[in-house]
């Protein structure tokens, strides 16, 4: 299917090709210019779309996909996460924890020690608890999200900012997890996230772009467009 004489920016030979137009991958090469695909067609099809300024690609015998696409997603707070305290990697409770000593003491100018990606599989009852951040950064605030961007681990230094005590009631869209003297505990959940996140500072238009700019590297790198 060429659909185009114009020249080529880039073609990409030598492998298999998906176009969606069937069930299984076809033998064929594709033209891209000017951002958009001008061809897919039989390799010499192609070839003969090619100039001086052509690049060309070796599949090496791979396979050539569209990007996949998610219809729901959130690249610019989950850029931000990774650029600042990140447990995304982490699988135990020591690993989360190790990660914030860490990141608290390469920082230690930072008033609000931000970020997430823990999976609450990592903890008993998937609950993490203020004295286990306390443990390891007593002195600042500490919020990090969960995985799933529906709940907040919490510090005692956070909670006493945000005004937060046993006598806080749960919020109609929340539940703040308690000691059993219904002290918070140090997980927060859905809407309760919010009665300290309204306390931490606001990103600033640098931190939010550098943070899209990472979530979009991180997401190409997996064929995510």
């Amino acid at each position: 299917m060429a659909h185009s004489s114009e020249r080529a920016d880039t073609v990409f030979v030598g492998g298999r090709v998906f176009t969606g137009a069937g069930p299984v991958p076809v033998d064929a090469a594709v033209a891209v210019a000017g951002g958009r695909i001008i061809a897919v067609a039989d390799v010499g099809t192609v070839r003969a779309l090619t100039g001086a300024g052509t690049e060309v690609v070796d599949l090496e015998g791979g396979l050539l996909v569209p990007g996949f696409q998610d219809a729901h997603i959130h690249p610019v707070m989950g850029g931000t996460q990774m650029l600042g305290c990140d447990q995304s990697a982490q699988t135990t409770a020591e690993g989360c924890l190790d990660v914030v000593a860490r990141y608290a003491e390469d920082h230690p100018d930072v008033t609000w020690i931000r970020g997430g990606g823990w999976s609450m599989d990592c903890f008993p009852g998937g609950t993490p608890t203020r004295s286990m951040l306390d443990a390891v950064v007593p002195d600042r605030p500490v919020l990090l999200v969960n995985c799933d961007g529906h709940g907040a681990w919490v510090n005692t230094r956070a909670l006493e900012i945000a005004g937060v005590d046993r006598h806080t009631s749960d919020p109609a869209d929340g539940r703040i997890e308690r000691e059993a003297d219904g002290t918070p505990a140090g997980t927060l959940h859905e809407g309760a996230v919010e009665l300290v996140a309204r306390h931490v500072p606001v990103a600033t238009e640098d931190e939010t772009y550098a943070g899209l700019l990472a979530a979009q590297e991180y997401l190409f790198s997996l064929g995510v467009t």
